[in-house]
């Protein structure tokens, strides 16, 4: 013989559940945007082109300024274009270039993130020719984490 009452307590349990797991503590704008800056190095040493769309803002807000080409890069188009430019290919590719971020600063302002760091990137794995510079990126949360929605890159002098 079945019990109501156990039947109805069950019922009640899984209704509340939403509300217990929605009360979690969502990530902090810092964690997200540490986990969104990885992936973007990850992307790079890959040149995995699928990534642009969802590391950065995907519309026509996004801009970047690249240590590679004068002139401000504006919308996602345009930054997919860059980024083939480089060699870059839908689900990334084996080569031997590395990337890596150092000195990490990072900057919250509300759920807006400013990260600061300097970028070395090694042309042809360890021991090519290194260049290296400073990046900023400013990050925003979209769709329950955090993407840059603009990056600016620099070089110093070898």
């Amino acid at each position: 013989m079945r019990k109501p009452f156990a039947g109805l307590l069950v019922l009640g349990l899984v209704a509340l559940l939403p509300g217990i797991v929605s009360a979690q503590e969502p990530a902090s704008p810092d964690a997200s945007a540490r986990r969104t800056l990885e992936a973007w190095v990850a992307m790079w040493n890959r040149y995995d082109l699928t990534q642009v769309d969802e590391l950065f803002v995907a519309d026509s807000s996004v801009t970047y300024f690249s240590s590679e080409r004068e002139g401000l890069i504006r919308g996602i188009d345009s930054l997919r274009r860059h980024h083939a430019g480089f060699g870059f290919v839908p689900g990334g590719k084996t080569q031997p270039n590395r990337l890596r971020l150092e000195e990490m600063h990072i900057t919250e302002e509300g759920q807006v993130v400013i990260a600061t760091a300097v970028w070395y990137f090694v042309r042809g794995g360890e021991g090519g020719v290194t260049q290296r510079g400073p990046v900023s990126f400013v990050l925003v949360p979209r769709a329950g984490r955090h993407r840059i929605v603009h990056a600016q890159f620099g070089n110093y002098a070898r």
